[in-house]
This record gives structure tokens, sequence and C-alpha cells, in this order.
């Protein structure tokens, strides 16, 4: 009876332990994470992008390739029964040019493998950067709109208060409710862009299933780049040397040179691949006395030249030389137009950072301050409001756009010009 006593005892107080738990439990779950910033962002791309793991997939595919150009050829056993029992071993000695020509066309299609998960990686980073900030853009547009929208309710609500008291005529208090309204669709567009936004770099991330709590931190503020503080000489000395170090230009070499061996080896198939024969026979030896003999044997070209296999190799040579100087030529348009691209970003951007904001605030809070006094009239202040907007957007457009730009340059040449 007493055990009985204490169990009930322990079940009475059970939910009072669990209830505590629980809703510490609850709590935790209900708190946000932690905001990430750019590099965090960058290092699980790097890790979960779909296009990173295809390319690392090839590259380990490209080097068992290259494993299986190394591998001997094995030997044949065969059996001849009864006239007298015979049993041989053939193995063809495969040290060659054949072999040569074949281990290095597979070390080139490695090393351009290599290459293209370099290419790959440096895509991704920019694809990243390109959309974080897009999602830096899109919550600071909504933060905007959702401040134009609270200016316009507070407009609402004093014009209301007015016309109530006689002081302001009723159309003015339609006037504010219908731009209240255009308010609560704009806003509505924006967290729509800011979802979008959202999902558009989890995608880029190769997260599998979208998080809803999913936030960034950034800022779209200018400062300026050392490494991109001669940009004109930079422009001035664009050669060969410039877009060398790139991992697609270095990849297209590869498969040139890959091709290059590709028709040595294609020519080597004319050089005959010497076989090694061993016959043992049990029953009778053979003439010499010996039960075991040795033999050697060769395919001669007689009936195919390998004038199919030549061709094939000489228009795949071709075929990589086009490619690489197609890789060549649209490397320099990158450089060239990430360049320009980059000096007229930055261009704007200082222009609106110079002060431009501070000027429009000022005014917006002029406006206010004077309609509320009866000074100005609804339409002036309506265009204070979307004046001041309007410049709070396209300074934060242009800061997208110069970081944006500025990562351009830096895929374009394969080279970071933007330190943390």
């Amino acid at each position: 009876m007493r055990f009985i006593r204490q169990f009930l005892a322990l079940l009475t107080l059970f939910p009072l332990v669990a209830q505590p738990l629980a809703a510490q439990r609850g709590a935790a779950q209900a708190e946000p994470r932690a905001a990430l910033t750019l590099e965090q962002v960058l290092a699980q791309a790097l890790q979960g992008n779909p296009d990173i793991r295809l390319a690392r997939l090839r590259a380990d595919s490209a080097r068992a390739e290259v494993r299986i150009a190394r591998s001997y050829a094995n030997p044949d056993l065969s059996i001849a029964p009864n006239n007298p029992w015979q049993y041989s071993v053939a193995a063809p000695l495969d040290v060659g040019p054949q072999r040569t020509y074949r281990v290095r066309t597979a070390n080139d299609g490695a090393l351009a493998a290599v290459h293209d998960v370099r290419d790959a990686e440096r895509l991704v980073r920019f694809a990243i950067r390109a959309s974080f900030y897009d999602l830096i853009l899109a919550d600071t547009m909504r933060a905007i709109t959702r401040e134009q929208h609270d200016i316009f309710r507070d407009l609402l609500a004093a014009d209301s208060a007015r016309v109530h008291a006689g002081a302001m005529p009723e159309r003015n208090l339609v006037k504010s409710e219908l731009e209240l309204a255009k308010a609560d669709a704009d806003l509505s567009r924006a967290d729509a862009a800011v979802r979008a936004a959202r999902l558009a770099l989890q995608a880029a991330m190769g997260i599998a299933r979208t998080d809803t709590g999913f936030r960034v931190t950034g800022s779209l503020a200018v400062r300026p780049l050392t490494a991109l503080a001669s940009l004109p000489t930079i422009a001035a000395s664009l050669d060969d040397s410039a877009i060398a170090r790139r991992p697609d230009v270095r990849a297209a070499q590869g498969r040139t040179q890959a091709s290059e061996d590709s028709r040595r080896f294609a020519t080597s198939l004319l050089v005959p691949v010497p076989g090694l024969l061993l016959v043992q026979q049990r029953d009778a030896p053979f003439p010499n006395g010996q039960h075991y003999a040795l033999g050697i044997s060769a395919q001669l070209p007689v009936w195919n030249w390998f004038s199919g296999e030549r061709e094939r190799a000489d228009a795949g040579v071709k075929q990589s030389r086009v490619s690489e100087e197609r890789v060549r030529v649209q490397a320099f348009a990158e450089v060239t137009a990430a360049l320009d691209q980059f000096r007229a970003a930055e261009q704007l951007a200082r222009k609106l950072d110079a002060g431009l904001l501070e000027k429009a605030r000022n005014a917006l809070e002029t406006a206010r301050f004077a309609y509320s006094a009866g000074a100005i009239s609804y339409v002036e202040l309506l265009d204070a409001v979307r004046t001041y907007g309007e410049i709070r957007a396209d300074a934060a457009t242009a800061g997208h756009d110069y970081w944006v730009n500025a990562y351009a340059v830096a895929r374009a040449l394969d080279r970071e010009v933007v330190q943390p």
C-alpha cells in the first residue's frame, strides 16, 4: 500500500514538472534562427549546390578513367583437349606508344575535369552572392514600402480627426484612404518579392526543403574597394595573362591537349601490340623434347588501317581548338563588360550616397509639418512622400548593383576583389 501511495503521488507531481519543461522546449523551438552572413551562406552553397556536386562526380569519373587507362589487360587462358591436351596463357605486352598516349589522354581529361569543378565553384560563388544581395535588396524595399505604409496610415488617422473637426474637406480623407489601400497592395507585393528572393537563394544553396525561418544579414552600404581602385589600368592591361588563370580557359586548354594526345593514340594504332604466349602440353612433349613452348602474337593492320579513327581524332582536335578560342573570346568580353558595368554602378552609387538621402528625409519631414499646419496641399505632401521613397529605392538599388557588379568582376578575373 505504501508503494501505491508513493506511485500516485509521483503521478500527481508529473504534470507540474512536465509543463515547465514543455514550455521551455516550445520557447526554444519558437526562437528564430540566427541570420546568416554572406560567408556562411557561401560555405553552405559550396557543399550543397547541385552543379558543384555534379562537377565533382564528373571529376571522380575522370580519375577512374585514368585508372582504367593505366590498367593492363587480363591474360587469356585456353584449353585444347585430347589432341593432345594443351593449356595456353596469352597476354598482350602493353608497354608501347598506345599505352603512353592512352594514359596521357586520360590524364588530360582528368585535369580538365578538375578545372571544371573550379569553374563550377566560380560560377556558383557569383550566383550565391548575387542572390544574397537580391534578398538584401528585397528586404530593404519591403522596409521602404512599410515605412511609406506607416506614413499613409498616420496621415489617414490625422486627416480623419481633422475632417471630424471640420478643419478639412472630406475629399482629402478619401485620398488618404486610397493611398493607404495602394500602400497595402505594395506591401503585399514586397512581401512576395522577399519570399521569392529567399526561395531563389535557398535553391542556389542546394537546400532541398524550404526553410521558412531562413534569414540573412548584410548591408547595401557602399565602401571603396582597394582591388578595383585602378579600373583604367586593369582594363588597359587585358591580355592572355589576365584570363589564363580562369578555370574555364584552363579546362579548354586541357581538352585541346587531350584531343591532340588522342590523335597521337589513333596514329599509334598502326603499331601492333605484341602478345606473349605460353603453351603447356602434358601428354607428349613438343619436338624439342619440352612440355612448354613460347610464342609471340601481333595484330597486323591488314584490312583496317584505322583511317576512320585518325580522321575522327583530327576532327576532335579542330573542334577543341575552336572551343578553346570561343572560351577565350567570351572570357575577354566578360572581363571588359564586368569592368565597364562596375565603373558605371560605382559612379551612380557614390552620387546617391553623397547626402542625398538625408536631404530627402529632411524635405519629407518639412512637408509633413507644413501639411499639418495647412501650409501646403495634399498633392505637395504626396509628392514629398513619393520622392523620398523613390530616392531610397534608387539608393538601395544602386548599392545592390555596386556589390553585384563588383562580384561580377571577381567572377570574370577569377580572383577576389572584395575583402571581408
